[in-house]
């Protein structure tokens, strides 16, 4: 490969990956998909203002860092500052979610699909930044330099940044100010525990398979949370969705197939193949509105309000009309 390509190859060496890692989150968002427009908003923070503040806290603290501890200063800098600094700023849109939008996030699932994207976004942007900068070093150090970096440690940002989207969406619906704190303090903590763990084993020396385990434990971790959670939204829908069978807002039918992932994936793809589009897009609308009304039920039985109860009639009200299209 010519050393000449180089800069030209390092922004799709970074945008790639984080295309196959998004699309990955947007599959595992099986039940309710969340709004794009919040799925967006949180890509774009992570990618460009997150990256910019971290930058620029960094490049603050660095300078009174160097005069009191020369010796240790790059230590402290990366494993301790940059962790804090970039968590900080790639929480700010879960924290903005929380504040405008809780009723978006039922569960630890969505805390992970938002903070994934964040922390991908933030990759992504720091990713092109990394490589541009090697490509002075020679085709094949900045080979290794993209391989490690977007492949071998990929999921690092967005599996630090899922820790505190976990604590969050468990603090969203406790009744309890003092249990939000907690599980709030304790999600970004985790985060930047996990992050301090990543750098400070790749900056002391030939400690990079001790990073390396540490970072697929904690991505080990998320994964068997989000095996969890679909079984848990599962629950949700064959719990609060079975009363509405019983008072003809939903077939049994309707109600199995809605229930079930998989027989959602078959009988959308057999209304699309079928040529019945405008049924197919009844259908989907059906779909999502009663995730949504057992979603909304269980948010009502654990913090009810007249917002929520609001909601669940107009949801009912959809899905009586979604049904006569059918």
């Amino acid at each position: 490969m010519p050393d000449a390509w180089l800069p030209a190859l390092s922004i799709p060496a970074a945008i790639l990956p984080t295309a196959v890692y998004v699309l990955f989150v947007w599959w595992i968002d099986r039940y309710e998909k969340e709004p794009w427009r919040w799925l967006v908003a949180v890509f774009l923070w992570g990618a460009f203002p997150a990256v910019a503040i971290a930058i620029a806290l960094q490049l603050t603290f660095d300078v009174p860092l160097t005069s009191l501890m020369p010796q240790h200063s790059a230590l402290v800098s990366v494993s301790i500052i940059g962790p804090l600094i970039e968590e900080a700023a790639k929480a700010v849109p879960l924290v903005v979610l929380y504040a405008l939008a809780r009723h978006e996030l039922d569960g630890p699932l969505d805390g992970i699909i938002y903070g994934s994207l964040i922390g991908f976004g933030f990759a992504m942007t720091e990713n092109v930044l990394y490589f541009l900068g090697a490509t002075g070093g020679g085709a094949a150090s900045w080979l290794m330099l993209v391989l490690g970096r977007a492949v071998v440690f990929g999921l690092n940002h967005a599996m630090f940044t899922s820790l505190f989207g976990i604590g969050l969406t468990l603090a969203a619906h406790k009744p309890s100010a003092s249990h939000r704190w907690a599980l709030a303090v304790l999600g970004f903590g985790g985060a930047v525990t996990a992050h301090f763990f990543h750098n400070f084993f790749l900056s002391v020396g030939d400690f990079c398979l001790i990073s390396l385990a540490l970072d697929y434990l904690g991505v080990g971790l998320v994964l068997a949370t989000i095996v969890l959670a679909w079984r848990r939204e599962k629950r949700w829908l064959q719990t609060f969705l079975s009363d509405e069978v019983e008072q003809g807002m939903l077939s049994p039918e309707e109600f199995v197939i809605i229930s079930s992932w998989r027989r959602r994936v078959i009988q959308r793809w057999r209304r699309m193949s079928a040529g019945r589009r405008a049924q197919a897009r009844a259908w989907n609308r059906l779909v999502h509105d009663a995730t949504d009304l057992a979603f909304k039920k269980r948010q009502y039985m654990r913090r009810p309000n007249d917002r929520l109860a609001q909601r669940i009639e107009a949801l009912r009200q959809r899905i009586q009309e979604e049904r006569a299209l059918l």
